[in-house]
Protein backbone atom coordinates (compact mmCIF):
# COMPACT_ATOMS: atom_id res chain seq x y z
CA UNK A 1 0.00 0.00 0.00
CA UNK A 2 1.47 3.20 -1.03
CA UNK A 3 0.18 6.53 0.09
CA UNK A 4 0.56 9.42 -1.03
CA UNK A 5 0.83 13.09 0.28
CA UNK A 6 1.82 16.54 0.54
CA UNK A 7 2.88 16.47 4.34
CA UNK A 8 6.70 17.57 5.13
CA UNK A 9 8.58 14.69 7.56
CA UNK A 10 7.86 15.73 11.09
CA UNK A 11 8.67 14.75 14.40
CA UNK A 12 5.88 13.10 16.45
CA UNK A 13 4.70 15.09 19.50
CA UNK A 14 3.74 13.55 22.45
CA UNK A 15 0.94 13.79 24.91
CA UNK A 16 0.47 11.84 27.91
CA UNK A 17 -2.53 9.31 28.53
CA UNK A 18 -3.27 8.73 32.08
CA UNK A 19 -6.81 7.98 34.32
CA UNK A 20 -9.03 10.50 34.89
CA UNK A 21 -9.66 12.26 38.59
CA UNK A 22 -11.49 9.95 40.79
CA UNK A 23 -10.51 6.57 39.59
CA UNK A 24 -11.10 3.64 41.21
CA UNK A 25 -7.83 2.95 43.18
CA UNK A 26 -7.86 -0.57 43.50
CA UNK A 27 -7.65 -1.07 40.05
CA UNK A 28 -4.60 -3.05 39.43
CA UNK A 29 -2.56 -3.46 37.09
CA UNK A 30 -2.49 0.24 36.19
CA UNK A 31 -2.89 1.65 32.89
CA UNK A 32 -0.97 4.23 31.27
CA UNK A 33 -0.56 5.85 27.88
CA UNK A 34 1.65 7.94 25.55
CA UNK A 35 -0.15 9.58 22.28
CA UNK A 36 2.44 10.18 19.05
CA UNK A 37 0.45 12.60 17.31
CA UNK A 38 1.48 14.79 13.51
CA UNK A 39 4.60 12.53 12.44
CA UNK A 40 5.77 11.50 8.86
CA UNK A 41 6.66 9.01 7.70
CA UNK A 42 4.61 6.55 9.31
CA UNK A 43 7.65 5.04 10.93
CA UNK A 44 7.80 4.79 15.07
CA UNK A 45 8.86 2.79 17.50
CA UNK A 46 7.93 3.36 21.44
CA UNK A 47 10.12 2.50 24.37
CA UNK A 48 9.50 2.89 28.41
CA UNK A 49 11.55 2.90 31.18
CA UNK A 50 10.86 3.85 35.35
CA UNK A 51 12.00 6.72 37.14
CA UNK A 52 15.28 5.35 37.77
CA UNK A 53 15.99 5.50 34.09
CA UNK A 54 15.46 1.58 33.65
CA UNK A 55 14.03 0.04 30.53
CA UNK A 56 10.68 -1.46 30.37
CA UNK A 57 10.09 -4.49 28.44
CA UNK A 58 6.81 -6.34 30.14
CA UNK A 59 3.50 -5.22 29.66
CA UNK A 60 3.73 -3.00 26.67
CA UNK A 61 1.19 -2.89 24.14
CA UNK A 62 1.45 -1.07 20.77
CA UNK A 63 -1.68 0.15 19.00
CA UNK A 64 -1.48 0.66 14.90
CA UNK A 65 -1.04 3.77 13.73
CA UNK A 66 -3.95 5.87 12.10
CA UNK A 67 -3.52 8.09 9.37
CA UNK A 68 -5.08 11.79 10.06
CA UNK A 69 -6.74 13.98 7.65
CA UNK A 70 -3.74 16.51 7.38
CA UNK A 71 -1.87 13.26 5.85
CA UNK A 72 0.00 12.85 9.00
CA UNK A 73 0.21 9.92 11.40
CA UNK A 74 -1.19 9.23 14.99
CA UNK A 75 -0.46 5.80 17.11
CA UNK A 76 -0.54 5.01 20.86
CA UNK A 77 1.37 2.78 22.83
CA UNK A 78 -0.08 1.65 26.56
CA UNK A 79 2.08 0.35 29.96
CA UNK A 80 0.11 -2.17 32.65
CA UNK A 81 2.23 -1.37 36.17
CA UNK A 82 1.23 -3.24 38.95
CA UNK A 83 -0.75 -0.49 41.58
CA UNK A 84 2.38 -1.17 44.19
CA UNK A 85 4.10 0.59 42.02
CA UNK A 86 1.92 2.85 40.13
CA UNK A 87 2.61 5.79 42.18
CA UNK A 88 5.49 7.02 40.64
CA UNK A 89 6.77 8.75 37.17
CA UNK A 90 7.32 6.63 34.09
CA UNK A 91 8.74 7.48 30.41
CA UNK A 92 7.61 7.11 26.82
CA UNK A 93 10.31 7.30 24.30
CA UNK A 94 9.39 7.41 20.70
CA UNK A 95 11.90 7.12 18.27
CA UNK A 96 11.28 8.16 14.52
CA UNK A 97 13.65 9.13 11.50
CA UNK A 98 13.19 13.00 12.29
CA UNK A 99 13.90 13.03 15.93
CA UNK A 100 13.20 11.33 18.75
CA UNK A 101 10.72 12.49 21.81
CA UNK A 102 10.43 11.49 25.48
CA UNK A 103 8.12 12.31 28.11
CA UNK A 104 6.95 11.87 31.76
CA UNK A 105 3.74 10.28 32.78
CA UNK A 106 2.22 11.28 35.70
CA UNK A 107 1.26 9.11 38.32
CA UNK A 108 -2.76 8.48 37.66
CA UNK A 109 -5.22 10.04 40.27
CA UNK A 110 -6.53 8.07 42.27
CA UNK A 111 -7.01 10.17 45.30
CA UNK A 112 -9.94 12.02 46.32
CA UNK A 113 -9.21 15.56 46.88
CA UNK A 114 -9.63 17.65 49.96
CA UNK A 115 -9.92 21.04 50.71
CA UNK A 116 -9.57 22.92 54.66
CA UNK A 117 -9.19 26.53 55.77
CA UNK A 118 -7.44 27.04 59.34
CA UNK A 119 -8.86 30.44 60.81
CA UNK A 120 -5.71 32.53 62.38
CA UNK A 121 -3.93 31.79 65.51
CA UNK A 122 -4.99 33.40 68.44
CA UNK A 123 -1.62 33.73 70.09
CA UNK A 124 -0.15 35.24 66.77
CA UNK A 125 -1.98 38.37 67.23
CA UNK A 126 0.07 39.11 70.53
CA UNK A 127 2.99 39.91 68.77
CA UNK A 128 4.20 43.50 68.13
CA UNK A 129 2.74 43.32 64.69
CA UNK A 130 -0.99 42.30 65.62
CA UNK A 131 -1.62 39.80 62.47
CA UNK A 132 -1.88 36.11 62.57
CA UNK A 133 -1.97 33.87 59.07
CA UNK A 134 -5.05 32.19 58.01
CA UNK A 135 -3.99 28.95 55.94
CA UNK A 136 -5.93 27.17 52.77
CA UNK A 137 -4.67 23.34 52.08
CA UNK A 138 -5.42 21.26 49.12
CA UNK A 139 -4.77 17.67 49.36
CA UNK A 140 -4.26 15.00 46.30
CA UNK A 141 -5.12 16.97 43.88
CA UNK A 142 -4.72 15.09 40.29
CA UNK A 143 -2.74 18.05 39.09
CA UNK A 144 0.19 19.47 40.66
CA UNK A 145 -0.73 22.79 40.39
CA UNK A 146 -3.42 24.84 41.36
CA UNK A 147 -4.97 28.55 41.67
CA UNK A 148 -5.34 29.79 45.14
CA UNK A 149 -8.09 32.79 45.25
CA UNK A 150 -8.47 34.82 48.65
CA UNK A 151 -11.19 37.17 49.19
CA UNK A 152 -12.24 39.49 51.62
CA UNK A 153 -15.89 40.40 52.17
CA UNK A 154 -16.48 39.35 48.60
CA UNK A 155 -13.45 41.02 47.21
CA UNK A 156 -10.50 39.51 46.08
CA UNK A 157 -7.18 40.24 48.10
CA UNK A 158 -3.63 39.38 47.58
CA UNK A 159 -2.02 36.06 49.38
CA UNK A 160 1.11 33.72 49.80
CA UNK A 161 1.29 30.33 47.90
CA UNK A 162 3.07 27.90 48.52
CA UNK A 163 3.62 24.01 46.51
CA UNK A 164 4.12 21.37 48.14
CA UNK A 165 4.25 17.26 46.40
CA UNK A 166 0.78 16.26 47.19
CA UNK A 167 -0.48 19.30 49.59
CA UNK A 168 -0.84 22.36 48.29
CA UNK A 169 -0.89 25.85 50.87
CA UNK A 170 -1.91 29.22 50.38
CA UNK A 171 -1.31 31.57 53.53
CA UNK A 172 -3.48 35.02 53.99
CA UNK A 173 -1.99 37.41 56.94
CA UNK A 174 -4.96 39.32 58.64
CA UNK A 175 -4.88 42.21 61.47
CA UNK A 176 -6.36 41.34 64.64
CA UNK A 177 -8.93 44.43 63.82
CA UNK A 178 -10.34 43.46 60.75
CA UNK A 179 -10.30 39.73 62.13
CA UNK A 180 -12.75 40.70 64.94
CA UNK A 181 -14.69 43.00 63.03
CA UNK A 182 -15.86 40.29 61.82
CA UNK A 183 -15.15 40.35 58.25
CA UNK A 184 -15.30 36.82 56.21
CA UNK A 185 -12.42 35.32 54.84
CA UNK A 186 -13.16 33.17 51.44
CA UNK A 187 -10.51 30.67 50.05
CA UNK A 188 -11.14 29.62 46.32
CA UNK A 189 -9.33 26.49 44.87
CA UNK A 190 -9.26 25.58 40.81
CA UNK A 191 -7.33 22.98 39.27
CA UNK A 192 -7.91 20.08 37.01
CA UNK A 193 -11.23 18.53 37.68
CA UNK A 194 -11.41 20.39 41.00
CA UNK A 195 -12.62 23.65 42.00
CA UNK A 196 -13.71 24.73 45.98
CA UNK A 197 -14.01 27.41 48.63
CA UNK A 198 -13.76 27.33 51.96
CA UNK A 199 -15.26 30.37 54.62
CA UNK A 200 -13.96 31.72 57.86
CA UNK A 201 -14.73 34.18 59.72
CA UNK A 202 -14.23 34.74 63.46
CA UNK A 203 -18.27 35.28 64.61
CA UNK A 204 -17.93 31.31 62.57
CA UNK A 205 -15.37 29.98 64.46
CA UNK A 206 -16.69 31.29 67.78
CA UNK A 207 -19.86 29.36 66.50
CA UNK A 208 -21.90 33.29 67.09
CA UNK A 209 -22.18 34.62 64.07
CA UNK A 210 -23.94 37.81 63.91
CA UNK A 211 -27.41 36.64 62.91
CA UNK A 212 -27.48 34.59 66.09
CA UNK A 213 -28.02 31.14 64.29
CA UNK A 214 -25.65 28.33 64.12
CA UNK A 215 -27.54 24.93 62.80
CA UNK A 216 -28.43 24.17 59.74
CA UNK A 217 -32.03 25.14 59.04
CA UNK A 218 -34.74 24.60 56.14
CA UNK A 219 -36.71 27.41 55.21
CA UNK A 220 -39.96 26.81 52.46
CA UNK A 221 -40.95 29.62 50.16
CA UNK A 222 -44.05 29.59 48.25
CA UNK A 223 -44.27 30.38 44.57
CA UNK A 224 -45.31 34.34 43.72
CA UNK A 225 -47.97 35.42 41.25
CA UNK A 226 -45.92 35.83 38.48
CA UNK A 227 -44.61 32.36 38.21
CA UNK A 228 -48.46 31.14 39.02
CA UNK A 229 -50.13 33.26 35.75
CA UNK A 230 -47.09 33.76 33.43
CA UNK A 231 -45.71 30.00 33.52
CA UNK A 232 -48.99 28.38 34.48
CA UNK A 233 -47.21 26.47 37.24
CA UNK A 234 -46.02 27.05 40.73
CA UNK A 235 -42.17 26.82 41.31
CA UNK A 236 -41.90 25.64 45.51
CA UNK A 237 -38.43 26.57 46.98
CA UNK A 238 -36.43 25.12 49.61
CA UNK A 239 -33.77 26.85 50.80
CA UNK A 240 -31.17 25.41 53.52
CA UNK A 241 -29.38 27.95 54.91
CA UNK A 242 -26.38 27.62 57.55
CA UNK A 243 -24.41 25.13 56.05
CA UNK A 244 -20.21 24.67 56.91
CA UNK A 245 -19.87 22.70 53.91
CA UNK A 246 -22.58 21.29 51.21
CA UNK A 247 -21.09 17.99 50.61
CA UNK A 248 -23.42 15.29 51.38
CA UNK A 249 -26.80 17.63 51.22
CA UNK A 250 -29.25 15.99 49.44
CA UNK A 251 -33.21 17.92 48.92
CA UNK A 252 -36.22 16.17 47.75
CA UNK A 253 -39.54 17.14 46.96
CA UNK A 254 -42.49 15.12 47.47
CA UNK A 255 -45.94 14.96 47.24
CA UNK A 256 -48.15 14.06 50.31
CA UNK A 257 -49.14 11.38 49.16
CA UNK A 258 -45.32 10.44 48.89
CA UNK A 259 -44.44 10.61 45.19
CA UNK A 260 -41.21 12.09 44.83
CA UNK A 261 -41.04 15.55 42.23
CA UNK A 262 -38.18 16.51 40.53
CA UNK A 263 -36.08 18.25 42.27
CA UNK A 264 -33.63 21.15 41.33
CA UNK A 265 -30.71 22.32 43.16
CA UNK A 266 -29.02 25.59 42.65
CA UNK A 267 -25.49 26.45 43.29
CA UNK A 268 -24.58 27.51 46.94
CA UNK A 269 -24.84 31.29 47.90
CA UNK A 270 -22.67 32.38 50.93
CA UNK A 271 -24.19 33.84 53.59
CA UNK A 272 -22.84 36.93 55.71
CA UNK A 273 -21.44 34.51 58.82
CA UNK A 274 -19.36 32.96 56.86
CA UNK A 275 -21.92 29.61 56.23
CA UNK A 276 -23.77 28.43 52.78
CA UNK A 277 -27.40 28.27 51.59
CA UNK A 278 -28.63 26.41 49.03
CA UNK A 279 -32.19 26.62 47.27
CA UNK A 280 -33.88 23.79 45.77
CA UNK A 281 -37.01 24.07 43.49
CA UNK A 282 -39.71 21.65 41.98
CA UNK A 283 -42.68 22.76 39.66
CA UNK A 284 -46.23 21.92 40.12
CA UNK A 285 -49.38 22.79 38.14
CA UNK A 286 -51.38 25.85 39.29
CA UNK A 287 -54.56 24.13 39.53
CA UNK A 288 -53.25 21.10 42.68
CA UNK A 289 -51.50 24.20 44.33
CA UNK A 290 -54.38 26.78 44.39
CA UNK A 291 -56.27 24.23 45.77
CA UNK A 292 -54.31 23.41 48.95
CA UNK A 293 -52.37 20.52 48.59
CA UNK A 294 -49.55 19.74 50.61
CA UNK A 295 -45.81 19.31 49.41
CA UNK A 296 -43.38 18.22 51.51
CA UNK A 297 -39.27 19.13 51.40
CA UNK A 298 -37.20 16.44 52.96
CA UNK A 299 -33.13 17.61 53.49
CA UNK A 300 -30.41 15.19 54.81
CA UNK A 301 -26.86 16.41 55.40
CA UNK A 302 -24.30 14.66 57.23
CA UNK A 303 -23.68 17.60 60.13
CA UNK A 304 -27.88 16.42 60.59
CA UNK A 305 -28.61 12.96 62.84
CA UNK A 306 -31.91 13.40 61.52
CA UNK A 307 -33.22 14.43 57.99
CA UNK A 308 -35.40 17.48 58.20
CA UNK A 309 -38.67 18.09 56.84
CA UNK A 310 -40.80 20.85 56.27
CA UNK A 311 -44.41 21.16 54.61
CA UNK A 312 -45.52 23.77 52.09
CA UNK A 313 -49.40 24.22 51.46
CA UNK A 314 -51.25 27.37 49.91
CA UNK A 315 -52.43 29.59 53.02
CA UNK A 316 -56.09 31.31 52.92
CA UNK A 317 -56.44 34.86 52.98
CA UNK A 318 -59.41 36.61 54.69
CA UNK A 319 -60.47 39.84 53.36
CA UNK A 320 -58.86 39.67 50.14
CA UNK A 321 -59.20 42.23 47.69
CA UNK A 322 -58.65 43.35 44.06
CA UNK A 323 -56.51 46.28 42.97
CA UNK A 324 -57.45 49.58 41.89
CA UNK A 325 -55.17 50.66 39.15
CA UNK A 326 -54.14 54.23 38.08
CA UNK A 327 -51.78 55.40 35.42
CA UNK A 328 -49.98 58.64 35.96
CA UNK A 329 -48.95 60.60 32.52
CA UNK A 330 -45.60 62.41 32.80
CA UNK A 331 -45.65 66.02 34.66
CA UNK A 332 -45.68 68.96 32.94
CA UNK A 333 -42.81 70.86 34.78
CA UNK A 334 -40.23 67.48 33.95
CA UNK A 335 -42.04 67.82 29.93
CA UNK A 336 -40.41 71.40 30.52
CA UNK A 337 -36.58 70.33 31.10
CA UNK A 338 -37.25 68.03 27.67
CA UNK A 339 -34.97 65.61 28.68
CA UNK A 340 -37.26 62.85 30.16
CA UNK A 341 -40.69 61.34 30.44
CA UNK A 342 -41.34 59.26 33.86
CA UNK A 343 -45.02 57.14 33.62
CA UNK A 344 -46.50 55.62 37.02
CA UNK A 345 -48.69 53.46 37.49
CA UNK A 346 -50.09 53.07 41.21
CA UNK A 347 -52.28 49.91 42.16
CA UNK A 348 -53.72 50.53 45.50
CA UNK A 349 -56.64 48.77 48.26
CA UNK A 350 -55.39 44.68 47.40
CA UNK A 351 -54.99 41.95 49.39
CA UNK A 352 -53.08 39.42 49.57
CA UNK A 353 -50.13 41.70 48.63
CA UNK A 354 -48.52 39.02 46.09
CA UNK A 355 -48.69 41.26 42.69
CA UNK A 356 -46.68 42.10 39.61
CA UNK A 357 -46.52 44.90 37.13
CA UNK A 358 -45.37 44.62 33.70
CA UNK A 359 -44.88 47.71 31.02
CA UNK A 360 -45.94 47.52 27.14
CA UNK A 361 -44.21 49.88 25.04
CA UNK A 362 -47.07 50.13 21.67
CA UNK A 363 -47.87 46.12 22.73
CA UNK A 364 -44.21 44.91 23.45
CA UNK A 365 -42.75 44.25 26.43
CA UNK A 366 -40.14 46.52 28.25
CA UNK A 367 -37.19 44.77 29.46
CA UNK A 368 -38.10 44.88 33.54
CA UNK A 369 -34.25 46.56 33.90
CA UNK A 370 -35.92 49.84 32.14
CA UNK A 371 -38.25 49.96 35.12
CA UNK A 372 -38.37 50.30 39.30
CA UNK A 373 -41.45 48.76 40.81
CA UNK A 374 -41.79 49.29 44.36
CA UNK A 375 -42.79 46.46 47.24
CA UNK A 376 -45.82 46.26 48.08
CA UNK A 377 -46.63 48.58 51.52
CA UNK A 378 -49.16 48.20 54.13
CA UNK A 379 -51.47 51.33 53.95
CA UNK A 380 -54.26 50.08 56.12
CA UNK A 381 -54.29 47.35 59.13
CA UNK A 382 -57.93 46.93 59.65
CA UNK A 383 -58.84 45.55 56.75
CA UNK A 384 -55.16 44.47 55.85
CA UNK A 385 -54.84 46.52 52.47
CA UNK A 386 -51.97 47.43 50.30
CA UNK A 387 -50.43 49.61 47.39
CA UNK A 388 -47.15 49.78 45.07
CA UNK A 389 -46.22 51.68 42.32
CA UNK A 390 -44.11 51.22 39.53
CA UNK A 391 -42.00 54.47 37.22
CA UNK A 392 -41.28 54.04 33.99
CA UNK A 393 -38.67 56.66 32.20
CA UNK A 394 -38.24 57.31 28.73
CA UNK A 395 -36.81 59.85 26.28
CA UNK A 396 -39.04 63.10 26.15
CA UNK A 397 -38.91 62.46 22.47
CA UNK A 398 -40.57 59.12 22.90
CA UNK A 399 -43.24 60.41 24.47
CA UNK A 400 -43.99 63.23 21.85
CA UNK A 401 -43.80 60.80 19.39
CA UNK A 402 -47.04 59.28 20.20
CA UNK A 403 -46.26 55.98 21.72
CA UNK A 404 -48.71 53.99 23.22
CA UNK A 405 -47.27 53.19 27.01
CA UNK A 406 -49.55 49.88 28.91
CA UNK A 407 -49.26 49.04 32.55
CA UNK A 408 -50.23 45.73 33.18
CA UNK A 409 -51.37 44.67 36.50
CA UNK A 410 -51.64 40.76 38.00
CA UNK A 411 -53.08 39.93 41.16
CA UNK A 412 -55.22 36.92 41.66
CA UNK A 413 -58.67 38.49 42.99
CA UNK A 414 -58.85 40.80 39.55
CA UNK A 415 -62.11 39.42 37.59
CA UNK A 416 -59.07 37.60 35.17
CA UNK A 417 -56.34 37.91 37.41
CA UNK A 418 -55.01 40.94 35.00
CA UNK A 419 -55.71 44.04 33.96
CA UNK A 420 -54.08 46.77 31.99
CA UNK A 421 -53.76 50.67 32.08
CA UNK A 422 -52.98 53.14 28.49
CA UNK A 423 -51.39 56.23 28.25
CA UNK A 424 -50.04 58.18 25.83
CA UNK A 425 -49.80 62.15 24.66
CA UNK A 426 -53.09 62.33 23.07
CA UNK A 427 -55.20 60.29 25.49
CA UNK A 428 -53.55 62.76 28.04
CA UNK A 429 -54.62 65.78 26.24
CA UNK A 430 -58.08 64.55 25.77
CA UNK A 431 -58.53 63.68 29.18
CA UNK A 432 -58.23 67.80 30.06
CA UNK A 433 -54.01 67.65 30.54
CA UNK A 434 -51.74 69.62 28.48
CA UNK A 435 -48.12 68.88 28.27
CA UNK A 436 -45.50 72.33 28.53
CA UNK A 437 -44.85 72.12 24.41
CA UNK A 438 -48.56 72.99 24.02
CA UNK A 439 -49.32 74.98 27.34
CA UNK A 440 -47.96 78.78 25.59
CA UNK A 441 -50.73 78.44 22.50
CA UNK A 442 -53.46 77.07 24.65
CA UNK A 443 -53.16 80.03 26.80
CA UNK A 444 -53.19 82.18 23.64
CA UNK A 445 -56.29 80.43 22.14
CA UNK A 446 -58.57 80.75 25.55
CA UNK A 447 -57.64 84.95 25.51
CA UNK A 448 -58.46 84.85 21.58
CA UNK A 449 -61.42 83.18 21.93
CA UNK A 450 -63.00 85.04 25.00
CA UNK A 451 -62.29 88.21 22.54
CA UNK A 452 -63.94 86.90 19.57
CA UNK A 453 -67.12 86.20 22.04
CA UNK A 454 -67.01 89.36 23.80
CA UNK A 455 -66.86 90.96 19.67
CA UNK A 456 -70.21 88.72 18.50
CA UNK A 457 -72.25 89.83 21.71
CA UNK A 458 -71.00 93.40 21.11
CA UNK A 459 -71.67 93.24 17.38
CA UNK A 460 -75.01 91.77 18.17
CA UNK A 461 -76.32 94.41 20.83
CA UNK A 462 -75.22 96.83 18.44
CA UNK A 463 -77.21 95.80 15.42
CA UNK A 464 -80.74 94.98 17.97
CA UNK A 465 -80.10 98.87 19.16
CA UNK A 466 -80.63 99.71 16.16
CA UNK A 467 -82.98 98.20 14.83
CA UNK A 468 -85.31 99.32 17.98
CA UNK A 469 -84.01 102.63 16.81
CA UNK A 470 -85.56 102.39 13.06
CA UNK A 471 -88.48 101.11 14.40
Amino acid sequence: MVTVTTASPTAPSLFPLVSSCGADPSQDPVALGCLAKDFLPDSITFSWSNNKNASITEGIKKFPSVLNTAGTYTATTQLSVPASTAQATFYCTAAHPNGNKTIGIPPPCTGDPSMTIRPPAKDQFLEPNKTSTIICSVTDLCSPTATFTWLKDGVMVTSEIIVGSKTLISRLTVSESNWDAGHVYSCKVKSTNFSDMRNTSKPFECGCPEDGSTDIDVLVIPPNFADIYIRKSAILTCRVINMQSTEGLNVTWRRKDGKELKTSVAERKLQSNGRFSVDATASVCADEWERGDSYICKVAHPERIFPLETTLTKQPVTNSHAPSVYILPPPSEQLALRESATVTCLAKGFNPPDIFIKWLSNGEEVNDSEYFNTEPILESKEPPQYFTYSTLTINEQKWNGGNTYTCLVGHEKLPLQVTQRTVDKSTVYLDGFVDAEEEDFYNLWTTASTFIILFLLSLFYSTTVTLIKVK
